[in-house]
């Protein structure tokens, strides 16, 4: 789905608010024949796999790659190709001039600096989510990107840009479910989360997600990505959030949950649950937006809409609505849904990263934005918060951007 059909169906369904202001001026543009230059800042599991995912985009190359771990920067730079530079320091990689923009997939805690850094150098970031782990620290950055006009800075928040995903937030926009007054939200797994280590001295660099240093553990790394799909389709934030979490069968040292349960009411009085076990996987990933006239349950690339009885005989009116459908409907097996122009082997960071591109070659505000992002990192946080202190949060007057 191309960038453009993304900002026009944003303006018609939810206004420019969901956007946030425009802040760019007249310096944005891709030089070099049109190909962005990238810098990608951390080689874990996630920076190396968006390398990969790069080779697949002709006008996006990879050209500098910075890690402190050697073994990860040498993958890295294998995977990269011949030429990418190699920059233990990831303060030297900002230096190079033929940086275009950069990728940042180092841990949480990590985010804000390295952001602001990158904003300094001149270069145009995408940000992986969560984009801060502190609540101050977003809405510095927003007051950062708001003062470099002509770089763009998108948070890498990629289910929203997934098809299916679209689709769905349109439909709910748009009634199809009725007036939803609670989503239920699961990531569940049946593992212990961990990552190999070579050596014991680099336990807390590799596993930085169970450190609270480090981390915001399941809430920042897994439930995120769902609540800034929540609070995109709504256009809100959540006003107050509880919940709890513990280390329950992970005894292993560890200082972040292995468990999360945390509920997030919004102003309207919707209430969304999130839960995120890693003792039991039964349905694994799962997204339920529960409305007076229906139900869409949402996997990662699958959908399904429900009708409560009292609607489902409406259906039968409903143009592309077939009697096997109603049937379907009526066994309780629900329609299917799938999303428009979906690519085939595409997932949601494909989608992103021509976003990503687009954006700076055509100066436009992306989708997932800095001031989305930071409406999310708070959010999260909250969530965070309210778990570790056992004590409700609530969203306060200055959060407001």
């Amino acid at each position: 789905m191309k960038r453009r059909t993304f900002l026009e169906k944003s303006a018609l369904a939810t206004s420019a608010m969901l956007v946030g202001p425009q802040i760019f001026g007249d310096t944005a543009g891709i030089a070099k024949n049109d190909v962005l230059q990238i810098g990608v800042i951390g080689t874990g599991d996630r920076g190396g796999g968006l390398i990969r995912t790069l080779q697949q985009f002709p006008k996006l190359k990879v050209v500098a790659a910075s890690d402190i771990l050697p073994f990860r920067l040498e993958k890295a730079i294998a995977d990269a190709g011949s030429g990418t530079k190699a920059y233990p320091d990831y303060r030297e990689l900002l230096d190079d001039k033929e940086v275009d923009a950069v990728i940042i997939a180092t841990p949480l805690s990590m985010h804000f600096e390295m952001s602001k850094a990158a904003l300094a150098a001149g270069k145009h970031v995408y940000q992986e989510k969560t984009m801060t782990y502190q609540i101050r620290e977003a809405l510095d950055l927003v007051h950062l990107v708001e003062q470099h006009k002509g770089q763009v800075f998108q948070v890498g928040h990629q289910y929203r840009y997934l098809p299916l995903y679209f689709k769905v937030a349109e439909m709910i926009r748009g009634g199809s479910i009725g007036e939803v007054t609670n989503v239920y939200v699961q990531w569940n797994r049946n593992a212990d989360w961990r990552r190999p280590v070579p050596e014991p001295g680099y336990e807390r660099l590799i596993n930085w997600r169970m450190y609270r240093e480090y981390s915001g553990g399941l809430t920042a790394e897994l439930h995120s990505h769902q609540i800034d799909y929540i609070n995109w389709i709504f256009n809100s934030h959540p006003e107050k959030v509880t919940g709890f979490g513990g280390i329950d069968y992970w005894k292993d040292g560890r200082e972040t949950f292995d468990n999360v349960n945390s509920l997030l009411r919004y102003p309207n009085g919707m209430k969304v649950n999130c839960i995120s076990l890693t003792a039991n996987a039964h349905n694994g990933y799962l997204m339920e937006f529960r409305g007076s006239k229906g139900t869409i349950s949402l996997g990662i690339d699958k959908g399904r809409l429900f009708f409560e009885r009292p609607n489902s005989k409406v259906m039968g009116t409903v143009d592309g609505v077939s009697g096997a459908t109603m049937k379907m409907m009526e066994a309780n097996q629900g329609m299917e849904l799938n999303g428009d122009n979906t690519k085939e082997g595409w997932e949601g960071t494909h989608y992103a990263l021509q976003e990503f591109y687009e954006c700076i070659r055509d100066n436009h505000q992306p989708v997932s934005n800095i001031y989305t992002g930071a409406r999310t990192a708070i959010s999260v946080r909250m969530a965070i918060d309210a778990m570790r202190n056992e004590e409700m949060q609530f969203w306060q007057p200055e959060y407001e951007i």
